[in-house]
């Protein structure tokens, strides 16, 4: 089998791209730039070509030499075009219209010439289409837009014309085509990781800047998404099996399965650390308030409400030709405050590359991890702070070592969804109790402040072993002043700027004037945009004044301190083994002379 991708660089086609390649099967990759998709090249080198194209243009905007390579395909797929619902009649039809009449054209010459297998076209779950002729036979899709689209926004209108244009030119030329309606795609499953910030994307940007505080619709109406990993498994199960001449596929739960405006938007104010809405607005009324004014208020545009829908999808021929556990996976319930935390870290500090670090997830927690022999060493951030803020210790502790290291994300901080629970450090005390699990309580522990005081907690609490090495990196259970410090509220941290951060925190010696990162300021700044990080930093700042610290006395501790902290004392228990000239944030600032001395004392 060889197969066209048309799209394969986008947020879905590069996923379909990258689980194809464990099996055995040729791919040729229809890129408007080459070197944009050597990543995906690379994934298999020798199965996988690259032929230049554009999808406006007419014969797709193929060389001769690239056109004779997408001919002696035998398959296609064709997800391309941008997720943007406020193109332009021109600009939608360019991408979507025209486009779907190139892709329709090659299909044409190449089933002329070898014989299509079958082309899966990528279409949406609003189209109101489906395998039955009498709805789409006769209109021309160029001269006349479709009665049942009349109310739609261009850029679905042109989808949904690209529909029936396709289904036409199958239902001629005889090729076999498979249209599959996935809703609003989000990130993995397994991570939550997000690339494309549009559709859903959109949705928590409004609700991160407190720009949605009712509930469009209530409980009738739903918010249909599916994670992109499990839409790319459905698309390639429909490219192995044996094709129908011609089926269409919706992914989308039965109503009653699947989450409903409420239940959705409770998860997701749950894993922002953001109260609740509560007040229902029927729907008609707030589209009629986006009409006049309210879409320049709020920045929802009116048809992005367009995705939020009361209707009952036909989703029979996906029960009839595919087995109940593809179905049951798609579920977002439990994945989605992954998604949540993913979506607002990026919108919070953009796109940050993590490499050579390998993303996983433990439940609902992030982790990092690095390759390497022995006893794993699990690294445990502070507060006003994040497990990528360790990744120069991380480094430095696995070129030393040689061991594996697994840096946390905590609850409500870096890529984690916050996690609602009575007692606040219950869900962080799980994360330790999880990762104990997880390694049958082989790891070395290594906590810097925050992350200090809460193994210190673990210990206390009998989750860790009595012999498993702790090193604590300024545990902070003395406070000097006692009190939490009155700059440690919502809306001074909301408006102070980078530099008033650095001199709060060169004064109470977190960080001394030659070790200072402006780096460091400009993303803590940027984290106060957040309100799921900013409201679990001054939660748990709290929770930590209030924490009670026991005398413990073991061999298996060890700590280190940094002496120009002016905001703790160093205390008189926990094994002090070694004493930096340096500030509170010493694992960050200086992380390869914190290496070396763990290293020493492992």
């Amino acid at each position: 089998m060889n197969v066209l991708i048309i799209g394969a660089t986008g947020f879905i086609g590069s996923e379909i791209v990258t689980q194809l390649t464990s099996k055995n099967i040729k791919l040729t990759l229809l890129v408007r730039n080459k070197d944009r998709a050597l990543h995906l090249k690379r994934l298999n080198d020798s199965r996988i070509q690259l032929i230049t194209g554009d999808l406006t243009l007419p014969n797709l905007g193929l060389n001769e030499t690239d056109k004779k390579i997408a001919l002696s395909c035998d398959s296609m797929i064709h997800c391309g075009g941008p997720m943007d619902i406020s193109l332009s009649k021109e600009e939608a039809k360019t991408a979507f219209l025209n486009g779907a009449k190139h892709v329709a054209e090659l299909a044409t010459e190449i089933h002329k010439t070898n014989g299509l297998k079958q082309l899966i076209h990528i279409v949406g779950y609003m189209s109101p289409f489906n395998d039955d002729p009498k709805d789409w036979s006769d209109y021309d899709v160029f001269d006349e837009i479709h009665p049942l689209l009349a109310s739609d926004s261009f850029y679905e209108q042109m989808k949904f014309q690209a529909d029936i244009l396709m289904r036409q030119v199958a239902l001629q030329e005889g090729f076999p085509l498979t249209v599959i309606n996935p809703p609003t795609v989000i990130g993995t499953k397994q991570t939550g990781q997000t690339e494309q910030l549009a559709g859903f994307g959109l949705f928590m940007d409004i609700i991160r800047q407190g720009l949605l505080p009712v509930i469009p619709g209530g409980k009738n109406y739903r918010l249909p998404v599916i994670h992109k990993d499990v839409f790319s498994n459905f698309v390639i199960q429909n490219l192995l099996d044996q094709p129908k001449q011609n089926a269409t596929y919706t992914l989308v739960q039965d109503k009653n399965k699947d989450l409903n405006l409420p239940v959705l938007m409770s998860l997701v104010s749950q894993s922002m650390n953001m109260k609740t809405p509560k007040i229902t607005v029927p729907m008609p009324l707030l589209k009629t308030f986006m009409t006049f004014g309210g879409s320049q208020i709020t920045g929802i545009p009116k048809s992005g409400l367009n995705f939020m829908t009361d209707k009952q999808f036909d989703n029979q021929s996906l029960k009839h030709d595919y087995p109940e556990f593809l179905i049951d996976d798609l579920s977002v319930t439990d994945s989605l405050p992954l998604v949540v935390a993913d979506i607002d870290h990026t919108l919070t500090f953009g796109k940050e590359d993590i490499e050579p670090f390998i993303r996983t997830t433990l439940n609902q927690t992030t982790l990092y991890q690095l390759k390497g022999e022995g006893k794993t060493l699990v690294l445990i951030h502070g507060l006003f702070s994040e497990g990528s803020d360790l990744f120069p210790l991380g480094l430095e502790l696995n070129n030393q070592t040689n061991r594996p290291v697994w840096i946390v994300d905590l609850p409500g901080f870096g890529r984690s969804p916050f996690q609602k629970s009575n007692n606040v450090l219950a869900p962080f005390l799980e994360v330790v109790r999880m990762i104990q699990h997880e390694s049958k309580n082989q790891v070395t522990y290594v906590g810097h402040s925050f992350g200090a005081a809460l193994l210190i907690e673990s210990m206390e609490q009998h989750i860790l072993s009595d012999d498993q090495q702790l090193i604590l990196l300024q545990p902070p259970v003395i406070n000097k002043k006692n009190t939490q410090p009155i700059w440690l509220s919502k809306l001074l941290l909301k408006s102070v700027s980078s530099e008033q951060l650095k001199q709060y925190f060169i004064k109470q010696g977190l960080f001394s004037q030659e070790e200072i990162s402006d780096n460091y300021f400009k993303k803590l700044k940027q984290s106060f945009s957040s309100p799921r990080i900013l409201n679990t930093n001054l939660l748990m700042n709290k929770a930590l004044s209030q924490m009670n610290f026991k005398q413990l006395d073991s061999n298996s501790i060890t700590s280190i301190w940094g002496a120009k902290d002016k905001a703790y004392e160093q205390p008189n228990n926990f094994n002090i083994k070694h004493t930096f000239p340096f500030g509170h944030h010493f694992p960050l600032s200086h992380p390869k002379e914190t290496a070396k001395t763990i290293t020493d004392r492992l």
